[in-house]
């Protein structure tokens, strides 16, 4: 296939297809471009791993039917938890008393002391009254909003805010609106409006933003929101363990420890397991608890995962090494970035973009990774807008110099033979 046609199959992936009364006409134009797509060895999803991930992970490699040991710079386990002493101790104890799964909800017979014990350690973790342990933190954004909007209100999202959010303000009675990225202008010229038209009044946004990394102002986010009368809402799941002085989130960084109405956060990130929260006011979490559909409606989290997320914890509010070392592998990859000429847009934490708006470059750039063995990731339309595609690299406090140093030195291989100069910059 020509790089022509290439890019042609990749644009029209996403697009809409052809209207039709056939429910499935959706299905036969999306299969067959996603088929050119994987036989061009384009498609980098779904790679399995035949072993636990950390700075490296063994992927089994279909293209040559082996297993291969790859560099890892695509997962979010930033802290390399995950393969911790301690928290596999705890979950593989817990599974011998508890067994491997609670068959239940959590209002019925799902909850075990572990899912209590762990409800109290993050209350305290984030200086707040309360906290409700959900089994996603999809599911944590999904409920909370869904539960506490209703017809008269307004959701104010920032325009990046994560889908998870977006899905929950859908999925309620409410009103949706959104404020340019980190825009404080604009989202005070909404709120003022809002208040002439709604009732309740909620902001939602990501403390550390998925795609691009960098953080939203909270300080003025809590001021406004103070000011018109509005419920604030924060996303920290790639904040947890990462930012602040002590790894609490985005509320430590900016002082406001305790003061956020609602803080949601998953526990798959750095934490490196599975579920999601909500802390709060006591009787704000308990009434999300009981109206929150994802949360009456799901199995509740394994024990041996709800034992090993409290290792988890313990390990965050005493041990300062591996947020120290993947502090200082952020900066080093980041400062190697800009001297290449490498726009980050704007990043300061964990989670590196490496801005490549052309997506077939991109897709060619990610397999001579692959070929290379070096695991990373790109995020195109539509999960980013158009020309704003990127390579989205996950430090780990794993990652040793010298693997950095190989990523630069392949990035600055793949800047010179895609011709990147108009991608970048200074």
């Amino acid at each position: 296939m020509t790089k022509e046609n290439m890019e042609a199959t990749t644009e029209a992936l996403f697009e809409p297809p052809p209207e039709s009364d056939d429910l499935f006409a959706k299905v036969d134009h999306f299969f067959p471009l996603l088929q050119a797509i994987q036989s061009e060895k384009h498609y980098f999803y779904r790679r399995a791993l035949s072993g636990a991930p950390g700075r490296t992970a063994r992927v089994l490699d279909k293209s040559t039917g082996t297993e291969r040991e790859m560099l890892l710079f695509s997962s979010n386990s930033y802290l390399g938890l995950s393969t911790h002493p301690k928290v596999v101790e705890a979950s593989r104890a817990a599974a011998e008393k508890y067994g491997y799964g609670t068959g239940s909800v959590a209002l019925m017979s799902g909850t075990t002391d572990l899912h209590l014990a762990l409800e109290e350690k993050i209350a305290r973790f984030y200086k707040c009254e309360a906290a409700c342990v959900f089994p996603t933190g999809y599911q944590a954004n999904v409920g909370t909003i869904q539960s506490l909007i209703t017809a008269r209100d307004i959701i104010l999202a920032d325009l990046y805010t994560h889908a998870s959010m977006i899905d929950g303000a859908q999925l309620s009675d409410g009103t949706l609106k959104y404020f340019l990225h980190n825009d404080m202008g604009n989202l005070e010229s909404l709120l003022k409006r809002a208040g002439k038209h709604f009732h309740g009044k909620l902001i939602v946004t990501d403390g550390v933003f998925s795609m691009d990394g960098d953080v939203a102002p909270l300080k003025e986010l809590h001021a406004l929101a103070h000011k018109y009368g509005a419920r604030l809402l924060i996303d920290e799941a790639h904040a947890l363990g990462i930012t602040g002085a002590t790894g609490r989130g985005t509320a430590e960084q900016f002082g406001l420890d305790g003061e956020i109405d609602l803080t949601i956060g998953t526990l798959s990130k750095a934490p490196a397991g599975i579920g999601g929260y909500l802390v709060g006011r006591s009787a704000v979490v308990e009434y999300v608890r009981h109206f929150a559909r994802s949360y009456i409606f799901s199995t509740s989290i394994p024990a041996p995962t709800v034992a090993g997320l409290i290792a988890v914890f313990d390990i965050l509010e005493t041990e300062s090494r591996h947020r120290e070392k993947l502090h200082e592998n952020t900066t080093y990859l980041s400062t190697g970035l800009h001297k290449l000429g490498f726009d980050t847009l704007g990043s300061t934490t964990a989670i590196v973009p490496v801005l490549i708006p052309d997506e077939h470059a991109l897709r060619e750039i990610c397999r001579e990774f692959h070929e290379q063995g070096i695991y990373v990731t790109p995020v195109t339309f539509p999960a980013v807008a158009r020309g704003r595609a990127r390579l989205r690299l996950s430090v780990s406090s794993e990652h040793e110099k010298a693997d950095l140093d190989r990523l630069l030195g392949l990035l600055t291989t793949m800047k010179k033979k895609y011709s990147l100069v108009d991608h970048i910059t200074s």
